[in-house]
């Protein structure tokens, strides 16, 4: 019998050039659309049903535990990354349409490579949560592919403004940002990283873009 709707791999479905949807699936589109290279795909979740859960959470603790790990190293707080975790789930619906947005990255093999998250703060205001890419699949541009999907997500969820924030130990997103159009700011009483871990703000940098600039 020939394969039902969303049974197609992510090498087939990349093949077809077609991005994947159905009531019971996650909306899929080709990263390369964002700038990045070819043979990822980007999943936007519509609930909490969608999401492997289990996944997603094995790779948002790879992501807690090499912050925590180059802050550290580099003299900062040992903060306690499980509460950065527990608090990304307990939140869960506010990265969800249509307060958010929820992405994971499939590589053609359909293995998750990365995920990123945004999140309403406000009518107008958005942040930037979790961007992280798997050391297998770096130096691909997905990196700038999840802040440019993220952005597009904002405008469509009627956001103005969007916030986000790293730590100055991360060397790959202030230049991101700043070649984004980002303008870096003072911290962010909306930063759910400081909110969780206030001993965290002095190692951090925090940025703000406005979405009709361009």
């Amino acid at each position: 019998e020939g394969k039902k709707l969303g049974e197609e791999t992510a090498a087939e479905r990349l093949a077809s050039g077609v991005s994947m949807g159905s009531e019971t699936g996650p909306y899929r589109t080709d990263a390369s659309v964002y700038g990045a290279k070819p043979g990822f795909l980007i999943e936007r979740h519509a609930s909490r049903a969608q999401v492997p859960l289990a996944d997603a959470e094995a790779l948002l603790i790879e992501y807690a535990q090499m912050m925590h790990g180059r802050v550290t190293r580099g003299g900062g707080p040992d903060f306690d990354w499980r509460r950065h975790v527990e608090g990304f789930w307990a939140m869960f619906d506010s990265v969800l349409p249509p307060q958010g947005s929820y992405l994971l990255v499939r590589d053609r093999s359909d293995a998750i490579v990365g995920t990123a998250a945004l999140r309403r703060v406000s009518d107008d205001t958005g942040e930037m949560k979790h961007l992280y890419i798997r050391p297998a699949a770096r130096r691909t541009g997905l990196g700038e592919a999840l802040v440019q999907a993220r952005m597009e997500d904002a405008r469509k969820l009627g956001m103005r403004w969007l916030l986000a924030d790293t730590f100055k130990v991360n060397p790959e997103l202030p230049s991101l940002y700043a070649k984004l159009g980002f303008t870096e700011v003072p911290p962010s009483s909306d930063s759910k990283s400081t909110a969780i871990s206030p001993e965290i703000k002095e190692w951090m940098l925090f940025y703000r873009y406005d979405l009709n600039a361009r």
